[in-house]
């Protein structure tokens, strides 16, 4: 079924969202800033600025001044133009259409050869963003000014990834660069200024000259600085040391009292993943009842309450309500309940009830409520510390047989290629699931949507059923600005380190 989506038309929708959505200002704290200059706080560093290593999501913060990607989202999620100004999605091609005249920042055309010459090089890199092009078979240039991806299978999802790190487009003379993930080459409206930068501490951005759209490239400098801890980023923020930060949950009302603009939307989904589903390094996992009783201990209610201060959502499955994929029957799907968690333990015979996830800062009182959770009833999930940021690299290794994990994932597709395909980057133990994988084929070879959407429900009750993974909760991410001096700041669904800078101003 041939889908044909016009972009010029949604980002006109989005302007006028943007402009009718913009947050009222409640005050603004006293403020140091310099006219032009922003500087932005942030809770994690940057994995890297290659985007076929890193991982994308709340990362983009720090790619989208130096980057741009082949299609973008509005505030709400929806796709909207990037590079492409419009796309033709089929089960057998993706075709996209490019604004003429764009240039790298190192005067390299940004054509359908430099497009072709991305998505090659990100699908053979076998990095996070790989999966996206799973069923691309190949990649033709048509014009200087459209591409054409074929497709072996259906890849309903393809657009929405070409809005991450999938879709991040690199000069192609530094596509190979070994320096690439700490000297970007982007279109972006700026770039890195890396002898001003270091590494772990602050990352500073100044404008691209070969940028022409000066509605973007507002700024004269940026600067993001990595703070950890919670408590000094809010009061950098309320000192007027920086313009703007991501807020931990239980440091709002003190920003807002202090005068600082909130900004509060939805960020990531949260589930408990077991990823060593044949009991390699954990023998329990390999019991669907020990999975099962592991899911019914979680609280999911008291952690939101005790860890997001409430700024949350407990949901059992990845699509909220009034998503076209939830699905009504799982609502209620390992409820919590201690007494049943006790009897699925002692149905499933494991002797050996324990796992091992890993965790880092700001996740550790996460799992370290789980952990209570679990302990109520007999399980031992054991925590190991590991390094801020390598959290989602953890995800695609076998260091760990489970992981408590945020994930940003707003297709099924998504989910299947990442998460449940025998040879996806989120299943490192290589685990195959039959009843998943026809699930997921039915999706895929549905002639209309209604059928491609109860194909998907089938591969999500099945992965309930087998509990692959316990649904948490949702969270909502919180950023804070200086009303006063920094303005058209624009939250953004999916990007819970921080908006993007474009269009931002500072003065």
């Amino acid at each position: 079924m041939t889908r044909k989506k016009t972009l010029r038309t949604l980002a006109a929708s989005a302007a006028a969202m943007i402009a009718a959505g913009t947050l009222a200002a409640c005050g603004g704290a006293a403020s140091s800033a310099t006219p032009g200059q922003l500087t932005v706080a942030t809770l994690v560093d940057v994995q890297s600025f290659d985007p076929a290593v890193n991982p994308g999501q709340g990362q983009r913060v720090f790619l989208d001044p130096v980057y741009d990607t082949l299609l973008r989202t509005d505030p709400k999620g929806n796709v909207v133009p990037g590079v492409a100004t419009a796309f033709e999605l089929t089960p057998q091609s993706l075709d996209l259409t490019l604004e003429q005249g764009r240039v790298f920042s190192d005067g390299e055309p940004l054509d359908a050869e430099a497009v072709k010459a991305n998505i090659v090089s990100r699908k053979a890199s076998a990095g996070p963003a790989s999966g996206a092009f799973e069923n691309v078979a190949d990649v033709t240039v048509v014009s200087p000014t459209e591409v054409s991806l074929e497709l072996s299978a259906p890849s309903p999802a393809l657009p929405i990834a070409l809005t991450d790190v999938a879709g991040v487009l690199v000069a192609p003379n530094a596509l190979d660069a070994p320096d690439l993930g700490a000297n970007p080459v982007g279109s972006g409206p700026y770039v890195l200024d890396a002898t001003a930068s270091k590494k772990g501490v602050k990352y500073v951005y100044t404008p691209n000259d070969k940028f022409t759209d000066k509605s973007q490239q507002t700024l004269d400098r940026i600067e993001i600085r990595v703070l950890t801890d919670d408590a000094a980023r809010a009061s950098a923020l309320r000192s007027g040391q920086v313009d703007l930060a991501q807020i931990a949950r239980s440091q709002v009302e003190a920003a807002k009292s202090s005068g600082i603009e909130i900004g509060t939307f939805p960020g990531n989904y949260w589930m408990l993943q077991f990823t060593d589903l044949d009991g390699t390094e954990a023998p329990a996992l390999k019991n669907k009842k020990f999975r099962q009783a592991v899911c019914t201990a979680i609280n999911a209610d008291q952690v939101v309450q005790t860890t997001f201060f409430g700024h949350g959502t407990a949901q059992s499955q990845v699509f909220p309500q009034g998503n076209r994929f939830h699905v009504d029957a799982l609502d209620d799907i390992y409820a919590y309940n201690q007494d049943q968690a006790r009897r699925l333990l002692a149905e499933s015979g494991v002797t050996d009830a324990s796992f091992s996830v890993p965790a880092f800062g700001p996740i550790k009182p996460i799992d370290e409520a789980i952990q209570g959770n679990l302990r109520d009833v007999g399980i031992d999930m054991q925590i190991t510390l590991v390094q801020p940021g390598t959290l989602d690299k953890e995800n695609r290794q076998t260091n760990f047989p489970a992981i408590i994990t945020p994930i940003k994932q707003v297709h099924p597709e998504q989910l299947f290629v990442d998460r449940l395909a025998a040879d996806g980057p989120q299943n490192p133990f290589k685990v195959n699931h039959p009843e998943i994988d026809a699930a997921h084929e039915a999706a895929l070879q549905a002639t209309d949507e209604d059928g491609r959407v109860a194909a998907y429900a089938d591969m999500q009750t099945a992965v309930a059923d087998d509990a692959l993974w316990c649904g948490l909760f949702q969270d909502q991410s919180v950023v804070g600005w200086n009303s006063k001096a920094v303005h058209g700041v624009q939250n953004t669904v999916g990007w819970p380190m921080g908006p993007s800078f474009r269009g931002v101003t500072v003065g």
